[in-house]
């Protein structure tokens, strides 16, 4: 079962990770302002305080799923839900929204407070546990490491979206290369929530 979840996991992961939302696009627009050794501290901020969600929803998700089984379906269920909407939903957000982020104090409080307002990170921390929790769960020391690992992957998107802000912001102005790739998105969402109701 585990191995049949590492794929879909994967997927959810650098889907939620990679995706446009509050800090990637914070990241973005002060990479393009202050470059990217401008930008670290308020990254390294972001990633304090997403290791922190993380290893939260993952320590949560353990106990849950050790003292409560019936729930784990439920989790199963709910996890799964979320990642359909998700995949409408990228038909439904309007760019515009998203400038609205860069706002966030450019400093490492900044990032971290920001994690604690950011709706995608908070759900991203409940669902990916919850969804995938055979695989990456099973233990507080696996648990944690599993949010360490989840943090760095956070890491280097906002790094990636940091780097190279005005080209996304650029490509993404484009409708028809905004539809295409949510396309693409979408599509993998459901294939991922689809895994998790199979398994």
């Amino acid at each position: 079962m585990q191995n049949e979840l590492f794929y879909p996991c994967l997927s959810y992961v650098l889907l939620m990770t990679f995706t446009p939302g509050p800090n990637n696009v914070s990241a973005s627009a002060l990479g393009l302002k202050a470059g990217y050794r401008g930008s670290l501290r308020f990254i390294m901020g972001m990633t304090t305080g997403f290791m922190i969600i993380l290893s939260s929803g993952g320590l949560l998700t353990e106990f849950l799923t050790r003292n409560y089984h019936v729930i784990s379906s439920w989790l199963k269920w709910i996890g799964a839900i979320y990642m359909a909407y998700l995949a409408i939903s990228l038909f439904l957000d309007s760019p515009g929204k998203k400038g609205a982020a860069t706002t966030a104090r450019e400093s490492y409080l900044g990032g971290l407070l920001l994690q604690f307002v950011n709706p995608k990170g908070i759900l991203f921390g409940i669902t990916v546990f919850s969804s995938f929790s055979s695989l990456l769960t099973g233990g507080t020391a696996k648990t944690l490491a599993s949010a360490a690992l989840l943090s760095f992957i956070g890491f280097t998107a906002v790094s990636a979206w940091a780097l190279m802000g005005s080209t996304f912001s650029h490509l993404f102005a484009r409708k028809a290369f905004r539809l295409g790739f949510n396309i693409v998105m979408a599509l993998f969402l459901a294939w991922s929530a689809l895994s998790i109701i199979l398994h």
